[in-house]
């Protein structure tokens, strides 16, 4: 049997690291950076006005969005992006979420992916995508 040694020698400990939307209500963080690993919470296709399209493509454009800004409030982006999971309340849509979400990432750079379907979302949703990026702390933002 091999040992795991964990070390922060030479690198500084910090805590997690909880950013918010100004204004914002809603009961959870957007992104939280812990270490090199930010997590984005999920988001759903819902307009700033606090509607919800019924096009899932509309729908999936907006979440995308939404991720994006979500990862922008620690410093990332899309590009640093290595793990997604998709919840949707209708699979059969599955293809026309995919044709937007392709577009969000650079060839040969797709993050790792889990989907599934649900019965429900908040507000009425058709999809919420959640993402966890890597950006090493001290890489340029």
């Amino acid at each position: 049997m091999g040992t795991i040694l964990c070390t922060t020698e030479g690198a500084a400990a910090r805590d997690p690291e909880y950013h918010s939307r100004p204004g914002s209500a809603a009961p959870f963080s957007p992104a939280v950076r812990a270490g090199d690993f930010i997590f984005a919470s999920g988001q759903i296709g819902m307009a700033r006005d606090g509607t919800v399209p019924e096009a899932m493509a509309e729908q999936a454009r907006l979440a995308m969005d939404n991720v994006r800004d979500a990862l922008a409030l620690a410093g990332a982006s899309l590009d640093d992006v290595v793990k997604c999971t998709v919840m949707m309340t209708d699979m059969s849509q599955w293809a026309d979420f995919n044709k937007v979400y392709v577009t969000y990432f650079k060839p040969g750079r797709l993050p790792a992916r889990s989907a599934f379907g649900a019965s429900d979302l908040a507000f009425g949703a058709g999809v919420e995508v959640e993402c966890l990026a890597y950006k090493p702390l001290g890489a340029a933002q």
